[in-house]
Formats: structure tokens, C-alpha cells, sequence
């Protein structure tokens, strides 16, 4: 089977399998350096230069029987289970502080007895997840990074008990996931976390004829809603505007209520910066929400 990567999938990509809703299935989805022997040959991310580069393989794409434009997925990320040791690095041109640490650099993060082991010395606890969880664009994956199709918003709660809601914009929506972390931070300013391989279970379901508009994310009793733009303020702009939206929908609070909610209980966080296309996500407590509903209702 081809291997393909995170910059060179498209809607004619033959799928690595079908599924049926609701039906288990498990895929290994190699660490973004599984294929890079020197960290100092890889090109700055997000450029033409890195066009085919051996960068974040992806597992998928997955068909999903009987999924047609206009409906969603619902992905639940059952288990996460990192393989092997982890990477972190230091990429040309990249990062926050990309002009102050401009050399190239590698850690190994040996994992073991429930830790990454920074450089094989500092013990960080395992919290793996996933960077990316997306359906096919029209266009192909090529040359976007995040939107509504989900793509590489590296959101550090994409994790096992998590449930991500997509909607479906190609027939079959070839599903695909990449760029599995040992562990991660908010914000991960050097833009990379422990990257690693792993091996991941999920199941997915349909919703016929349901309108998603942006990936939602729900976990441990929160919804998050992401956004996405070619900066910081117009990612997180894009967010709050989509978590005011949908607070007032599932609620019936009018928006500048909801806004000033979101204002009180809300959690702004960050996926890596900088980029070309920034994601960002609204953090909403499941409770709150609740509490919302009986009283607009």
C-alpha cells in the first residue's frame, strides 16, 4: 500500500478501508519523523519546499460507507497508544522564537512505564493524541492546514475519550489522521511536541442530512469549538464567534447573552504557532451549558 503524506491527499486518494457506521476499526499512524533520517534535511513546514517531503504520514484515508456531502461524522477516539520512542525537535524556521533558535535540533524521548523521557532524562506523562482527525475538502487536502473539515488543527484534547464531530464534504468523507504526539502543550511554541508513533482505535458514526459547520469537539464534559485563521486574533476571533453561535442554538440565549456567558466560563486555547493558517478553540463547560438550556427553555 502507497504511503501517503499530511500535503498529498485528495478526494481520488484510494482508501485504506471502508467502514460501516457505528463499525470499530485500528490503524497505526506513523510519527511525523518516521521517515526523516536527519532532522536538518527537513524543509520549513508549510512551505512549497516541504510539497512531498517525508512529513507526517497519514493513516487513512477511511471511507465511511453510505457518507454523502452534507452529512457529519462523529469520530470517538476509543485508544491512543504510542509505539516506539518519541521525537522532539527544533525544524528549520519554525517556532515561535524561529529567528532565535535557527539551527536545526532532536531529542529522543525514549517512552516507557507510563512516560516520554525528555532527552531520556525529564519524566513527562503520557497524554497522547492526535494533531490531526479530518474529512476530505473538495479540493484536497493541499496546500489548507485547518478548516472546516477539521485537517492539522493540533488540539491537545483530540485524545482517547474524546468525540469529534465533521462534516462530510466528498462521498464516502475519506477520513484521515496523522501527527500522534507521546505528549503536547497549548500553544507547543517550538512546533513540535513528543512526536511519536501510535496506534489508534476509533469508531464513526453518520448523521444523515445534519449540518456541521465547524469541528466541535466534546470531552470530559465540555464542548470546544474550533476556528481557524491566518493569525492568532482571527483564529480565536473565528472560534468565539462560532461558540457564541452555537451556545445561542442549542440554548435559545440571544447571542449578546451568550457572548457575555462565553466571556465568564469560556477557555480560549491555542493549536502551534505561528503558521499560515492558525486554529484555535473555545472551550465550553458541559454543565453550564446544561444549566443554560433549562433556563431558556
Amino acid at each position: 500500500m502507497k504511503t501517503w503524506y499530511l500535503f498529498d491527499v485528495n478526494p481520488s486518494t484510494p482508501p485504506a478501508l471502508e467502514v460501516a457506521p457505528g463499525e470499530e476499526f485500528t490503524l497505526d499512524v506513523r510519527g511525523a519523523f518516521a521517515d526523516v533520517p536527519d532532522i536538518r534535511l527537513v524543509p520549513t513546514p508549510f512551505t512549497p519546499a516541504c510539497d512531498g517531503h517525508p512529513l507526517a504520514p497519514i493513516a487513512g484515508p477511511v471511507r465511511v460507507r453510505g457518507a454523502e456531502p452534507g452529512d457529519a461524522v462523529v469520530v470517538d477516539l476509543l485508544e491512543i497508544t504510542p509505539r516506539g520512542d518519541g521525537i522532539t525537535a527544533i525544524v528549520r524556521d519554525f517556532g515561535v522564537l524561529r529567528r532565535e533558535f535557527g539551527e536545526p535540533a532532536a531529542l529522543t524521548c525514549p517512552v516507557r512505564d507510563g512516560y516520554a523521557w525528555f532527552g531520556g532524562r525529564i519524566p513527562i506523562p503520557l497524554a497522547p493524541n492526535l494533531g490531526t482527525v479530518s474529512t476530505m475538502p473538495p479540493e484536497g487536502y493541499r496546500p489548507a492546514y485547518a478548516g472546516a473539515y477539521g485537517g492539522d488543527f493540533d488540539q491537545k484534547d483530540v485524545r482517547a475519550g474524546s468525540r469529534i464531530h465533521l462534516p462530510v464534504m466528498v462521498p464516502g468523507a475519506l477520513l484521515f489522521f496523522a501527527d500522534p504526539h507521546a505528549a503536547i502543550s497549548d500553544g507547543i511554541i517550538s512546533g513540535t511536541g513528543i512526536e511519536c508513533t501510535a496506534r489508534v482505535r476509533a469508531r464513526v458514526a453518520l448523521e444523515k442530512r445534519r449540518r456541521v459547520e465547524r469541528p466541535i469537539i466534546e470531552v470530559d464534559d465540555t464542548v470546544q469549538v474550533l476556528g481557524w485563521g491566518p493569525t492568532v486574533e482571527e483564529a480565536t476571533e473565528d472560534a468565539s464567534r462560532g461558540a457564541v453561535d452555537y451556545v445561542a442554538r442549542r440554548t435559545g440565549l440571544d447571542r449578546r447573552e451568550a457572548y457575555m456567558l462565553l466571556s465568564i466560563v469560556g477557555e480560549l486555547r491555542i493549536g502551534t504557532s505561528p503558521r499560515p493558517i492558525m486554529a484555535a478553540r473555545l472551550i465550553i463547560p458541559g454543565r453550564v451549558l446544561e444549566a443554560a438550556e433549562v433556563v431558556a427553555g
